[in-house]
């Protein structure tokens, strides 16, 4: 009895990077190393075995691009997970005698350069053989590198609804920070908007009605922080912020409200940071938390299997531990 055929690594690994190429075949030929038509090849085969083995394919196409269907979607984890081990163990076995373990993690770009960077300093003074990779991706590329395994855990403001939507699989979630957002401007006497901002009240909270029609600085659109403020002005007001200047990180937004360009809408913590680092005089407005919630950030690893704890090497774990004990200090 003939034994039935299996999905290679080969077409596992094309899956995979076509996913994370938007479905663009072009680009994924281009990350994986090998011509276009080898990538029809193995698209034609892994589609051919799907279908036959599942009757779902996971991808099809539409127009130029390759779309996951709600098959592909839900295998999309798990596959992603398998061919990263097999890419560790590789790196591992090559590596030899002479490799160093590697903790690989994730946060945003203040973070990274604030208590994440002392954090990683104290773990390589304490462990001076192993090495650190961190990223400072979008929250959603970190939580989707946390739930595949690429990454051993990340620190993100995403609600845990959000993680869980994003993962698509169980996670440890910790809160280890709570931080409020602010409307923070420099109003020469230049700008056309500083009699406004000087109207806004001072000693009490600002309500999200009171944020119409001034000219706010905001991440982009795509962003999903961008996205929550939008959705909670919205519910508060019915009606939609109005947009001076939209950039990404924290920091380039407090780079430009700090040349005059308009008002932003950021954590306190980043204006802390961006004030003790450029030495800049910002003013700030508490803003209603019924309209504009407190921010968390949290600490994200895969489960542990029936625990409520995280799933995390010995190395990653101490890692984690530095990271959180900064983070207690920050918050002082």
């Amino acid at each position: 009895m003939p034994r039935p055929s299996r999905l290679s690594l080969e077409l596992l690994e094309t899956f995979v990077t076509l996913a994370e190429q938007e479905g663009d075949a072009t680009r994924a030929a281009v990350q994986l190393g090998v011509n276009q038509p080898s990538v029809s090849k193995r698209l034609a085969a892994l589609r051919r075995f799907t279908s036959e083995r599942t009757g779902q394919p996971w991808l099809v196409r539409k127009g130029k691009r390759w779309q996951l269907t709600a098959e592909g979607q839900r295998v999309r984890v798990i596959v992603t997970d398998m061919v990263r081990r097999y890419e560790q163990m590789d790196r591992f076995v090559v590596s030899g005698a002479e490799g160093r373990p590697i903790v690989a993690f994730a946060c945003g770009q203040q973070a990274a350069s604030g208590f994440v960077r002392g954090a990683v300093e104290q773990f390589l003074h304490e462990n001076p053989k192993c090495r650190v990779r961190l990223s400072t991706a979008r929250g959603q590329v970190r939580i989707e590198g946390v739930a595949a395994g690429q990454l051993d855990f990340a620190l993100v403001t995403d609600t845990p609804a959000t993680i869980r939507k994003i993962a698509r699989r169980e996670m440890y979630i910790e809160d280890l920070l709570e931080d409020h957002f602010v409307l923070v401007a420099n109003p020469s006497g230049k700008a056309t908007w500083a009699r406004r901002w000087r109207d806004l009240p001072v000693n009490k909270p600002v309500a999200a009605l009171e944020l119409l029609d001034l000219p706010l600085i905001l991440p982009e659109p795509d962003a999903s922080r961008r996205q929550q403020f939008d959705d909670w002005c919205y519910r508060a007001t019915a009606r939609t912020l109005d947009v001076q200047v939209e950039v990404g990180g924290w920091q380039t937004i407090l780079e430009f409200v700090a040349s005059g360009l308009g008002i932003g809408l950021v954590p306190e913590s980043a204006v802390k940071f961006f004030c003790q680092r450029s030495r800049s005089k910002l003013t700030t407005r508490p803003l209603d938390s019924a309209d504009f919630p407190a921010d968390a950030v949290r600490l994200i690893a895969r489960k542990a299997h029936g625990k409520e704890m995280p799933d995390l090497s010995e190395l990653a774990g101490k890692m984690a531990e530095v990271l959180k004990s900064h983070v207690r200090r920050t918050a002082r």
